[in-house]
C-alpha cells in the first residue's frame, strides 16, 4: 500500500475524530481486527469477530473506523477512534479514494475458462516494462480483492486482475474495486449454476462486463467465435470493441495453427500485417488466450512485436494441461485446477490431438459448480457424446456425481469393458495402472477438491514420476 497520512484518509471516509489525536501515518487497510498492528486503519467490518483487547492496547499509531464507537473503550494510548455515520459507504469511498491515486493501465479478464492463463501471460508480458501487480493464481473470490488493490503502490506500472463469477454481482462488484480501463471476455459456457441457477442468468452475470465501463477510453477485448457471448447486446459498445479470434472480423486474427515440440505456432494478423506466435501450450483454447493476452498488453504501451516475442518465454500455469511423465513411461495430462464443462471437452480435444498413436485414457470427475439439477445432468452427458467424438479408448468416471458421462457414453455404444466407474483413489489406482504403458497417455480431469484428498494424493503421488 501507499503509505498515506490519516488527515487526508479522513476527508476520504467524511469521519469524526472521537477519541485520540494526531496525524498518524497509515501503511496498511484492515478489515479484520484481530490483524490489527502499528501504522494501520480497521474497518470495524467484521461485527462478531471476538476481539483481543490487549492487542488494541499495545497497538501504537492505530486507527479505528466504525460506526459504533462505543464498541471500542480499550484502546491504546496513540489509538485514533473514528467515526463514520454509515460504515459501508466509508469503505467503498476508501476504496473509491485509493484506486484514484493510480493512473495506470488496469486489466480485467473474465470468462468461464481461460482466466488465470490468459492473466498470468499478460502479467508474464508486461514485467519486462512494469511493475505488476495481480491476482494470485486462481484465487480470485471477492473477498479477497482489498489485498489486491492495497498491492498496487507508487512503483506499480500496471496491474491484471481475474474477474470469476460465482453469483450475479460477482463482476460489477470488481469493477467497482478496480475500474479496469482494458476488459477481457474470453468465453461463456455453462457453468457456476449453484450461484447463477440457469445459464441465461449466467451468461448475464458474465455481460456485466460492460458495466460503467469508459465511453471514451474503455477497452473491451471480446471473443468473436463465441456462441454465447454473441447473445449479449454490445451494440452500444462497437467502438469500443476489439475482436479476437479465427474468424474474418477479427480485429486481432489467429490462423495455420500447427502443433510443435512443447506448444504450438500460429499467425498473428493485425492492421494488415502478420506476426510469428509460438504459445508454450497446446489447444485452441491457447491460441484465444494468447490473442486476448497480447491484444491487451499492445492498449497497455506494449509493443505487438514485443508481446509477441515475450509470450514464447511464458510457462504453463501449474495443473492446467501440464504434461508430466507418469508410471512405466506413460504421459500424464494434468488438468486438475478446475472442472468445467468447456475446460473438460477442451482438455479431451488436446489429447486427442497429442496422442497420435498412443492409448487415450480419461480419468474424469464431476463439476462442482454444476450442482446436480437438470442442466447439470446435460452437461455430463455432453462430455459422454465428447468421450465418443474424441475416440477415448478407456474412460475412467470418479464419483457418483459424474456417473452421467460414463452412461451416456455406454448408451453412445463404448465398450462396457472400456468403462469404469470409481470412487476412491485407491480403486482408480488399481484399475488404471494395468493400462499405463510408454504407449498411453491418460487426461487427468478431477477438481482440485478431490485431488486433495488423501487417497488421491496417494494417486497422483503413484502415476506421475
Amino acid at each position: 500500500m501507499k503509505p498515506l497520512y490519516l488527515n487526508e484518509l479522513l476527508r476520504a471516509v467524511k469521519g469524526k475524530v472521537v477519541k485520540g489525536e494526531g496525524n498518524p501515518l497509515i501503511k496498511n487497510v484492515i478489515t479484520k481486527p484481530y490483524k490489527i498492528a502499528s501504522h494501520t486503519m480497521l474497518f470495524d467490518l467484521y461485527k462478531k469477530v471476538k476481539i483481543d483487547w490487549e492487542l488494541f492496547e499495545k497497538t501504537q499509531c492505530a486507527v479505528v473506523v466504525t460506526d459504533k464507537p462505543e464498541d471500542f473503550k480499550r484502546l491504546g494510548e496513540n489509538v485514533v477512534l473514528i467515526k463514520v455515520d454509515d460504515l459501508d459507504q466509508a469503505y467503498w469511498d476508501f476504496i473509491d479514494y485509493y484506486r484514484g491515486l493510480f493512473n495506470i493501465p488496469i486489466i480485467g479478464v473474465t470468462g468461464t475458462c481461460g482466466k488465470t492463463t490468459t492473466k498470468e501471460m499478460i502479467t508474464h508480458i508486461l514485467e519486462k516494462r512494469y511493475a505488476v501487480q495481480s491476482t494470485y493464481k486462481s484465487f480470485n473470490g471477492g473477498h479477497r480483492n482489498h489485498r489486491y488493490l492495497l498491492g498496487i503502490n507508487e512503483k506499480t506500472g500496471a496491474a491484471v486482475i481475474e474477474m470469476g463469477v460465482d453469483a450475479p454481482g460477482d463482476i460489477t462488484f470488481y469493477i467497482n474495486y478496480f475500474k479496469p480501463q482494458i476488459r477481457i471476455l474470453l468465453n461463456i459456457d455453462v457453468y457456476h449454476l449453484l450461484g447463477c441457477k440457469t445459464p441465461e442468468r449466467y451468461v448475464n452475470a458474465k455481460a456485466e462486463i460492460l458495466h460503467d465501463v469508459d465511453p471514451v477510453n474503455g477497452k473491451l477485448i471480446i471473443n468473436a467465435d463465441d456462441k454465447n457471448i454473441k447473445k449479449i447486446d454490445t451494440s452500444q459498445f462497437q467502438h469500443l470493441i476489439t475482436y479476437i479470434g479465427f474468424s474474418d472480423q477479427c480485429h486481432f486474427r489467429a490462423d495455420k495453427v500447427s502443433y510443435g515440440k512443447g506448444g504450438m505456432t500460429f499467425t498473428l494478423h493485425y492492421q494488415n500485417k502478420q506476426y510469428q506466435v509460438f504459445v508454450p501450450g497446446y489447444g485452441e483454447h491457447n491460441v484465444y488466450n494468447a490473442l486476448a493476452a497480447i491484444a491487451a498488453c499492445y492498449y497497455a504501451g506494449i509493443d505487438l512485436k514485443e508481446a509477441c516475442e515475450r509470450i514464447t518465454s511464458f510457462s504453463q500455469v501449474i495443473e492446467h494441461l501440464e504434461f508430466r511423465t507418469g508410471l512405466n513411461g506413460s504421459t500424464v495430462i494434468d488438468d486438475t485446477w478446475n472442472v468445467t464443462p468447456l475446460s473438460m471437452s477442451t482438455a479431451l480435444e488436446v489429447m486427442k490431438e497429442v496422442a497420435q498413436t498412443k492409448t487415450k485414457i480419461a480419468l474424469l470427475g464431476y463439476m462442482p459448480q454444476l450442482g446436480n439439477g437438470e442442466y447439470a445432468k446435460q452437461e455430463y452427458e455432453k462430455i459422454g457424446e465428447k468421450v465418443i467424438a474424441t475416440n477415448v479408448d478407456l474412460l475412467f468416471v470418479v464419483g457418483d456425481e459424474a456417473k452421467a458421462i460414463g452412461e451416456k457414453a455406454l448408451q453412445l455404444g463404448m465398450n462396457r469393458s472400456k468403462v469404469f466407474f470409481c470412487r476412491t483413489g485407491l480403486e482408480t489406482y488399481q484399475h488404471v495402472k494395468p493400462f499405463l504403458t510408454q504407449d498411453a497417455i491418460m487426461l487427468l480431469k478431477i477438481p482440485h477438491r478431490v485431488m486433495i484428498e488423501d487417497s488421491f494424493k496417494e494417486f497422483k503421488q503413484k502415476i506421475i514420476v
